[in-house]
């Protein structure tokens, strides 16, 4: 866990000869805000920094991929500074398995940026006791086999007794992905302390909600807010600027069951059921555009009819107005505008019960093209007989083509308890005005039957008013509704349903994907935010990559290493740059940071690129298992009955077989185990390639000779000091730091593994590298060939005296083969077509009979 200093400050200062400067300096120090920046690998690691953070501190997870990572947090930041814990890059950090973070008794915090791909049934996030605590730019999944809440805002369970010490409040979910749910629970359920308050003035905006289905028998709504026994509560929640498509667990998209909530500015798409007012008081929902999305009627498991609906009533002081709805084909509970009865009245005690619709205002919507229009009435086979009181429904704008655009449904009249005021309601096709009313309940002399004039606006999707649309008295007296759904002024005389027509800027539009999310910005967020894609890393030979920025400030970029560049510099908002790395010739890996600064927040991106491959150029001298030798092994773990770990193991290609040295057996008293390995001819070693077992890393010595095998013919070519090998099994490249001509034995010593004190010693292959030494003939060979020009756009041309070369291999820096030319020992000039390659640097080997290799770097320019 590594922890820096973002900012210091530090005051040299002479005696202080007068209180106006203390003052002074103590002012300086006081605002200097020590904020720390925290990078952690694992929950305890989070758990430990969140525990010992400040407020204004940020603590980070590295990107990459953790299974049950899980933390209970308890961040106490301040209003000002909120203790911040984050992915390294939004959707940087997957979370896999039983991963969840709970937050207790906590407040002022942010945790952003997390994807969510679970499989366990706990809930991911859970608030409890908290405030001001938001969770955001999150993806949350998880493929659940039982119910489960996915987001919960609640209480302490032990907070029971008045007056309550815990009380969730303030809370935000915004920019959330929520998708795939399949079995019950909801994505996010605002519940509260006690079973008697709601967690209150929490804020739920510009999520993106989808894919919820099979329908479930209940409790799988895509929002719950507050519940039956605590409906009494105000919740003041806000559910704004969110996307719901194909959310199709519950007949409730979004459930509202307690007081004093706002539902507005969110897009219900291709979703069954409706947005109900379940349970509670006073909830105003308003300027909520539904779409049926030509969804067709489905059928759920157990046998039920699906439909889309929009807006379904229950309760008493609910204003429903500037609400759009199109295409849907509900009836019943899922109409577009549904008021059943119910089977209790408002002062019933009752809280599970269906409280009928008291006192509420329906105002200024817009029904167009639905199957239905406003169904008023409808019973449950008789099961709800409290009929409606006071409903007002003014100024809505209902059109169609099909069936009844109000009915009133099972016979059920409700006299007076209705008022109709400045509707406007024009059938067209073969729909009707009315079925099912009685005239004291309704009938066509109270709406007004004219053309509303609309025209379809397909740059968002609606049916708008025009110049032309007819202009009605506002009939409200009880809200004031100075605004349309697209946030445009509403005068008193103004157009019914929910547009007004105006040449004002739209400031509300439905809601798209690329309007919610992780890597959406709205614009009345006038904080500033930044955020990066990530990169993987870079290869030897070296590319370009490019990086998303979604941002809300202007940006510039810079990096740290000559062999890194970026293009462009800069940028405004969202955009994108390209970090572009040059080729690594170098046999080492090496490391950079593109810094990205935007306002007041800096960004880094880590650059890493892969060493170049040594083995490139040099010939593998033991292709074979027969084509090296072993000459001496010391304290070989062999004893013909359960150990069979020989010497030539490590010589026989194959990584299932291996050779292990105890050198705690060593006479010597040296710890050491020893194999010499016989090259079976003299060459120029550049490389010795070592894989040892998996998970253990050993201390090494090579060691070569070119006469004989007694210690004294052989030499150290390394620096002093044991080399070390890899971890796992695979092969780690030990390059000569100056050829080693004429080797004909190499002595491999093991001292034991890293960390422990086992002297044991085991390997499983061993590969050497180079070429075999030069003859006479060989060195004549190297003088005599030339190759032109260089660097070469098209075809390289090669100058040949000696017509002992028979192949050409051209290579990658990073160890591709790409080209491969049998010259049948021709001698001369040859031309080796080249036009094929990108430009960059390359390797040509020449080949002759007796494996003698010339080797040359080139370099295509096209």
């Amino acid at each position: 866990m590594k922890k820096t200093t973002l900012q210091k400050f530090k005051v040299l200062f002479t005696p202080i000869k007068s209180f106006k400067a203390w003052c002074f300096i103590a002012i300086i120090t006081c605002s200097c805000n020590m904020f720390s920046q925290t990078y952690v690998t694992t929950s305890s690691a989070l758990q430990t920094a969140v525990t010992a953070a400040s407020p204004g501190d940020v603590i980070i997870v590295r990107n990459g991929t953790y299974s049950n990572f899980s933390a209970t947090l308890r961040p106490y930041g301040s209003a000002g500074n909120p203790i911040t814990i984050k992915a390294e890059t939004i959707g940087g950090v997957i979370l896999t398995g039983t991963s969840r973070f709970t937050f207790n008794k906590a407040y002022h915090a942010i945790l952003e940026g997390f994807t969510f791909n679970c499989t366990g049934n706990s809930t991911m996030v859970k608030l409890e006791g908290c405030n001001n605590i938001r969770v955001t730019r999150n993806v949350f999944e998880t493929a659940q086999t039982s119910s489960s809440k996915w987001v919960y805002i609640g209480g302490v369970y032990d907070d029971t007794v008045e007056p309550y010490q815990y009380l969730s409040h303030n809370n935000r979910i915004d920019h959330n992905v929520f998708q795939n749910k399949t079995m019950p629970g909801h994505y996010i359920t605002i519940d509260g302390t006690n079973e008697v308050i709601q967690s209150q003035n929490d804020r739920i905006d510009h999520n993106y909600f989808k894919n919820n289905s099979p329908r479930a028998v209940n409790e799988q709504e895509s929002i719950r807010i507050g519940w039956s026994n605590m409906s009494k509560s105000s919740g003041y929640t806000t559910v704004e600027y969110n996307l719901f498509e194909d959310c199709d667990g519950d007949p409730e998209i979004v459930s509202v069951k307690s007081c004093d909530n706002v539902v507005r500015h969110n897009t219900f798409l291709r979703s069954y059921g409706t947005l109900s007012l379940r349970h509670g008081d006073r909830n105003r929902i308003e300027g909520n555009y539904f779409f049926g999305g030509n969804k067709a009627i489905g059928t759920s498991p157990d046998g039920a009819t699906l439909y889309t609906g929009g807006i379904r009533v229950y309760g008493s002081d609910h204003v429903i107005i500037n609400n759009y709805m199109e295409g849907l084909n509900g009836t019943k509970w899922d109409a577009p505008i549904t008021l059943t009865q119910g089977d209790v009245t408002s002062t019933s005690t009752s809280l599970s019960s269906h409280f009928r619709a008291e006192n509420v205002t329906i105002a200024y919507n817009t029904l167009v093209n639905n199957t239905n229009g406003i169904e008023i009435g409808f019973s449950n086979n008789g099961a709800y007989n409290k009929t409606l009181s006071n409903i007002k429904l003014m100024n809505n704008l209902i059109t169609g083509s099909q069936n009844a655009l109000v009915a009133i449904k099972d016979g059920n009249d409700q006299g007076a308890n209705i008022t109709w005021t400045n509707n406007l309601i024009y059938p067209t096709g073969s729909a009707t005005t009315i079925s099912g009313a009685t005239t004291t309940s309704f009938n066509t002399s109270m709406v007004v039957n004219e053309n509303p004039n609309l025209s379809f606006d397909a740059t968002i999707g609606v049916w708008r008013t025009t110049g032309t649309s007819p202009l009605y008295n506002n009939a409200v007296t009880t809200e004031t509704i100075n605004e349309d759904i697209e946030g445009q002024t509403r005068s008193t005389i103004s157009n019914p349903g929910s547009d007004h027509y105006s040449l004002e800027s739209v400031r509300y539009m439905p809601m798209t994907p690329s309007t919610v999310g992780p890597n959406a910005y709205e614009l009345d967020d006038t904080s500033e935010n930044m955020y990066l894609s990530s990169i993987s890393n870079y290869a030897a030979s070296g590319s370009s990559q490019s990086v998303t920025v979604t941002s809300n400030v202007n940006w510039n970029v810079s990096d740290d290493a000559d062999w890194i560049s970026v293009s462009p510099s800069s940028g405004t908002n969202n955009g994108s740059f390209n970090i572009i790395v040059s080729q690594n010739t170098t046999f080492t890996s090496r490391s950079g940071v593109v810094t990205v600064v935007g306002g007041a927040l800096t960004r880094t991106i880590s650059v890493t690129q892969d060493a170049a491959n040594p083995r490139i150029g040099l010939n593998l001298i033991n292709k074979t298992a027969s084509d090296a030798a072993i000459s001496y092994v010391s304290n070989e773990e062999v004893n013909g009955t359960t150990k069979f770990n020989y010497a030539i193991n490590s010589l026989d290609k194959d990584f299932n077989t291996q050779w292990a040295g105890n050198g705690a057996l060593d006479p010597s008293g040296s710890n050491n185990a020893i194999i010499i390995y016989d090259l079976k001819g003299s060459f120029d070693l550049d490389l010795v390639d070592i894989a040892t077992t998996n998970g253990k890393t050993y201390y090494l010595q090579i060691l070569v000779s070119s006469t004989g095998i007694a210690d004294g013919d052989f030499y150290n070519p390394f620096p002093a000091g044991d080399l070390v090998s890899n971890t796992d099994a695979s092969f780690k490249a030990f390059v000569l730091p100056t050829t080693a001509t004429g080797t004909k034995y190499v002595k491999i010593i093991g001292n034991g593994q890293v960390g422990n004190t086992s002297r044991f010693t085991t390997l499983h292959e061993v590969e050497f590298y180079g070429n075999a030494s030069l003859s006479v003939d060989n060195r004549f060979l190297n003088n005599q060939v030339k190759i032109y020009p260089n660097p070469v756009k098209d075809v390289l041309t090669l100058s040949l005296t000696n017509n002992r070369v028979n192949t050409i291999q051209v290579f990658t820096l990073d160890g591709r083969k790409v080209i491969e030319k049998q010259l049948n020992s021709v001698t001369g000039y040859i031309n080796v077509d080249i036009s094929s390659l990108n430009n960059g640097s390359y390797i040509i080997n020449l080949i002759a009979n007796d494996a003698t290799k010339y080797s040359k770097m080139f370099v295509v320019a096209h």
